[in-house]
């Protein structure tokens, strides 16, 4: 059975696309759920127009995209937290940590899950870090964590020196 996609269907098509299904799930899945319809020349003709727009709007974002790549490319925040001996740090750096920096740095305003991180950095030094800006597009930067100076040794440091 041949149908034309009314929304984008994971593994299947995107809008306007014409796609050949069997006959029971076109039936009995896509037309009713409203996610397809047939493929009429009055609706080919109204599906091509939107796929043009979408097709524009996704070039829009695509390029909008490059462009922040571009400019996150090399970025290099530092991060200045409380540690242990064994370099592990009390609190760690985040995904909400980065998204932050890198508003506050650039601009930018970024969601949380654009930030390529398995887990939270927990301890001191230099990692990289992906930033997933739309499909294919990313930026790399950089994430330093070094450890924090305590503010009774640098209290301590300042009033022997007034003495």
């Amino acid at each position: 059975m041949e149908l034309i996609l009314t929304e984008e269907v994971e593994d299947l098509g995107e809008v306007g696309e014409t796609v050949e299904v069997a006959d029971g799930y076109g039936r009995n899945y896509l037309l009713p759920k409203g996610l397809a319809v047939e493929p009429t020349a009055g609706n080919k003709k109204r599906y091509e127009k939107v796929r043009k727009e979408i097709s524009k709007r996704k070039e829009e974002r695509r390029k909008k995209a490059q462009e922040r790549s571009d400019e996150l490319d090399g970025l290099e925040l530092v991060y200045h937290r409380k540690a242990q001996e064994e370099q592990h740090l009390y609190g760690s750096v985040r995904k909400h940590d980065i998204v932050d920096s890198i508003k506050e740095e650039t601009g930018i305003d970024l969601s949380p899950e654009s930030v390529i991180l398995d887990s939270p950095i927990e301890e001191l030094g230099q990692f990289g870090v992906e930033i997933r800006l739309y499909e294919e597009i990313h930026a790399n930067i950089k994430v330093n964590v070094e450890e924090e100076e305590e503010e009774e040794e640098e209290g301590v440091a300042e009033e022997e020196t007034d003495e």
